[in-house]
């Protein structure tokens, strides 16, 4: 037999419902960071990612377009709000009057409660490869995603140049500028480094 409701109690499920769905996504730090589509043609700089040593001294010009760099690493960080909480867990877990105390977190619990959305790190999954760059893989804590192209994929895709640099007699090689992301990555993006340049 169906059981019949009142438009009172309907109305108060369906609120009920809402909040449960909004409660759920702020304990699991899930709120949707990058808002519409990431439009590549509105950028902001990464201040401070040409490597120390990258001096045009050491500049022996571009690397060959063809050069393949794998992986490239772009780092997100956490919100402000995740951020706090991340503090306080931290705190929590070397606190012996803590319930949280040395209660260690695995890399998909880490994520679903301080990493990225599934739906964000789709986002900027598919930004990367409209770019010609192939996503390698993502962190489980959903904070890094490693790319890999070649040296001009790359270059264009943080609108920078790799150069090849001579330092103390080794070849190394690294952007020659900071490179760029889309503004609706701002606050989201941290950095993106490639670990064997200068």
């Amino acid at each position: 037999m169906a059981t019949i409701r009142t438009p009172d109690q309907s109305t108060r499920l369906a609120a009920l419902s809402v909040i449960l769905l909004f409660l759920t996504a702020a304990l699991h730090g899930q709120t949707a960071r990058v808002v519409g589509q990431i439009d590549d043609n509105r950028r902001i700089g990464l201040q401070g990612h040409v490597p120390s040593k990258a001096k045009p001294e050491h500049d022996q010009g571009p690397v060959s377009p063809s050069l393949g760099l794998n992986p490239v690493t772009l780092h997100m960080k956490p919100s402000v709000q995740q951020q706090q909480g991340l503090d306080q867990l931290l705190a929590e877990q070397q606190d012996p009057s803590s319930q949280n105390y040395r209660r260690w977190l695995t890399p998909d619990e880490f994520g679903d409660r301080f990493g990225l959305s599934r739906g964000d790190m789709a986002k900027i999954t598919a930004w990367g490869e409209s770019q010609g760059l192939k996503m390698v893989r993502e962190a489980r804590g959903r904070n890094w995603i490693d790319f890999s192209g070649t040296a001009e994929q790359v270059g264009r895709a943080f609108r920078t140049e790799i150069h090849r640099y001579e330092v103390d007699g080794e070849a190394h090689f690294a952007n020659a500028t900071n490179p760029s992301i889309p503004a609706a990555l701002a606050g989201i993006v941290s950095g993106v480094d490639r670990k064997s340049v200068v």
